[in-house]
């Protein structure tokens, strides 16, 4: 039989690896909109004299392809985001020692620095904390 080691805490662990990967998806999706915007930027102008032509020209091809891609990041765009509002307004509903842990420890984010020395037990007591509140928010 093949039992989890999350155990009873398993939604919030699932949750969690939905807004890490959220989190990495978003950063990863702002740079290739970023990079499509400029190719889009230094994309040569549509020809005129070919307007209602039956053939379409390689450059008209190629200025559709930049705005699907564009189109196609913009969407998977708004289905990250929401994830990753979702974490933000729980992080608004902990206390801040209680978001120094959730950061450093669950998120692996170096950018809130544990400002308090906190024991090991102290830091478990807080985790256990999260995960309760965690779960009440999502009952």
């Amino acid at each position: 039989m093949n039992h989890s080691k999350r155990g009873l805490n398993e939604p919030f662990y699932k949750w969690l690896d939905d807004v890490r990967r959220a989190i990495r998806k978003e950063k990863e999706l702002q740079e290739k909109l970023q990079y499509y915007n400029v190719k889009l930027i230094g994309y040569k102008g549509v020809v005129y004299d070919r307007i209602g032509s039956s053939s379409t020209s390689p450059s008209e091809k190629d200025l559709l392809y930049w705005i699907d891609k564009i189109n196609q990041t913009e969407i998977t765009l708004t289905m990250v985001i929401p994830i990753i509002d979702g974490c933000n307004r729980f992080l608004m509903v902990l206390t801040n020692q209680e978001r120094e842990v959730f950061c450093v420890s669950y998120l692996s984010q170096k950018t809130c620095p544990p400002s308090i020395n906190l024991s090991k037990v102290d830091q478990s007591s807080i985790k256990i904390r999260i995960i309760h509140k965690w779960f009440a928010k999502h009952k």
